[in-house]
């Protein structure tokens, strides 16, 4: 939707104060640096406030998420959600799902997820080789919800698992939501990344390359607020 505004905006203080940077003494190239470098921490900075103030599953950008999941998801689907976290896309999916089991290594996030009681609904401490090595029960979907980016291999981790599912839903960031990212690699800068403890941030072009390598068709695709979405099919 759009918004209309006032020709003549209201002053902000904080603004006017930052604003004054640009009397600094430095070179162009030195300034550009500065400022990008301002960009990434601020926007860092209203990112951990944001999840902060909205309780974990309100969050407006778990909500886009968890939206965009269910628009794939059907009534008899059975779906593995690896690397579930607390549960809050885990929880809604089953829903709507016929099944729906959560898998994390972290046994303090899992205790969180658990209190998303239902019947349909089971959560599991481990991975994904531990789970589907006891079961032998058909998957439907795989959920891999900000999971590559964290991988040593993550095309490894589709080429294993793809054969085990009709359907994969991958989500990663984005680095190409804004152009300063790719002024922040062109000048070297080391504040190019989404979180600290990623190994890989994907643009839309390797990621499309590394899910054709493994197989997988795109049926649907989403990029919105700095995320990257795919809803694959395995050909199964």
């Amino acid at each position: 939707m759009p918004l209309k505004l006032q020709r003549t905006k209201k002053r902000s203080l904080i603004a006017s104060l930052v604003y004054r940077a640009k009397l600094l003494p430095l070179a162009r190239k030195g300034k550009l640096k500065l400022f990008l470098d301002l960009e990434w921490i601020f926007e860092r900075l209203a990112h951990e406030a944001s999840y902060e103030f909205y309780p974990s599953d309100e969050h407006p950008m778990r909500r886009q998420g968890v939206e965009h999941i269910l628009q794939f998801i059907e009534p008899d689907h059975v779906v593995l959600d690896l690397g579930c976290s607390r549960g809050e896309i885990t929880s809604k999916v089953a829903e709507k799902a016929r099944r729906v089991v959560g898998v994390d290594h972290s046994e303090q996030a899992i205790q969180i997820a658990r209190r998303f009681s239902k019947e349909n609904l089971e959560y599991f401490v481990g991975d994904a080789d531990e789970f589907l090595a006891k079961s032998d029960e058909p998957f439907d979907v795989l959920i891999l919800s900000h999971i590559l980016e964290h991988l040593d291999d993550p095309k490894g981790l589709l080429l294993h698992y793809k054969d085990r599912f009709r359907f994969i839903y991958i989500e990663v960031p984005d680095i190409e939501k804004t152009i300063f990212n790719k002024m922040r690699i062109e000048l070297g800068s080391p504040l190019v990344y989404t979180d600290a403890d990623h190994i890989w941030e994907f643009d839309r072009a390797e990621m499309k390359r590394m899910i054709a390598e493994c197989a997988l068709s795109i049926r649907n695709e989403d990029f919105r607020f700095g995320v990257q979405r795919y809803w694959c099919t395995t050909g199964k």
